[in-house]
């Protein structure tokens, strides 16, 4: 089946622009929806529907960034048809709101990951970032090793604890780490709770291919809980076709408030 993944893989990149449903995916590999949801999932890691969410998700924040088009425009040219629906899954999802994610230092610490276009900050806009940890909650410490592929040279590597196996916004806790063939790192205050640990690894600036991209997560998420030290380990791989886009910014992602200061909605802003 894992034809069938790879052509639904196509579709999504290709149609995600559209209102599709999982109905349509499946028509188009010519299995049924609950056979390509199931292998799918086992495939790729995440269903159907999260995988269109994130390419959705990547593909507005590469505009956001990177185009002046306004928030209304960009909103319809990746699949949704209420502003008011993205701006609030953008919001939860991210962590910022679409406006917001327009600032300078956003796309400065940009680490993005896929298969057309993938970013790590330089060492000079990674200068004196540092480690970032914790936020004040009840936190343990997260102790591992990264193995990285022979073929991997010259690479920085981010390692760090998300919400979800698919980032959508900054990690909880993070290092920058040096290239080596294993590698060992220490996250300090990382808040209680299950995280998914994911490592990305690339070369300093922007690429437009998977060749030097790999990615590493941890198969299960890690438990954190008070003063106490958990371990893990991530091996490292190309990034493949199939990998969902990932992009996330490690500058920083304060809690944002449900409204503007000029009280309007942030559903109801398209600038």
């Amino acid at each position: 089946m894992r034809e069938a993944v790879c052509k639904a893989v196509t579709m999504i990149h290709r149609r995600f622009s559209e209102r599709i449903t999982l109905e349509d995916i499946a028509s188009e590999v010519f299995v049924s929806p609950f056979h390509l949801s199931r292998v799918f999932a086992q495939e790729v890691g995440v269903p159907p529907g999260k995988y269109l969410t994130a390419v959705r998700m990547f593909e507005a924040k590469k505009l956001l960034i990177s185009s002046p088009m306004n928030v209304c425009d960009i909103v319809y040219s990746v699949g949704y048809n209420s502003v008011g629906t993205f701006t609030s899954r953008f919001t939860r999802t991210v962590g910022m709101t679409p406006r917001q994610y327009r600032r300078p230092d956003v796309e400065r610490l940009l680490v993005a990951a896929s298969g057309g276009f993938s970013r790590m900050p330089s060492s000079r806009e990674l200068e004196g970032l540092g480690p970032a940890s914790g936020n004040g909650r009840p936190s343990g410490t997260l102790s591992g090793t990264v193995d990285l592929p022979r073929h991997a040279k010259g690479t920085n590597i981010l390692v760090g604890a998300f919400h979800s196996r698919i980032p959508q916004q900054a990690p909880v806790a993070h290092r920058i780490l040096p290239f080596g063939p294993r590698v060992g790192f220490t996250l300090t205050d990382v808040p209680t709770g299950n995280w998914t640990i994911v490592a990305l690894a690339m070369r300093n600036g922007i690429s437009y291919g998977r060749e030097n991209v790999f990615v590493g997560v941890s198969p299960t998420r890690v438990g954190i809980s008070p003063d106490t030290e958990a371990r893990t380990h991530l091996s490292m791989r190309r990034l493949a076709s199939t990998d969902a886009p990932i992009a996330v910014t490690l500058a920083d992602t304060s809690p944002v408030h449900s409204q503007y200061q000029d009280g309007r909605s942030p559903a109801l802003v398209c600038g």
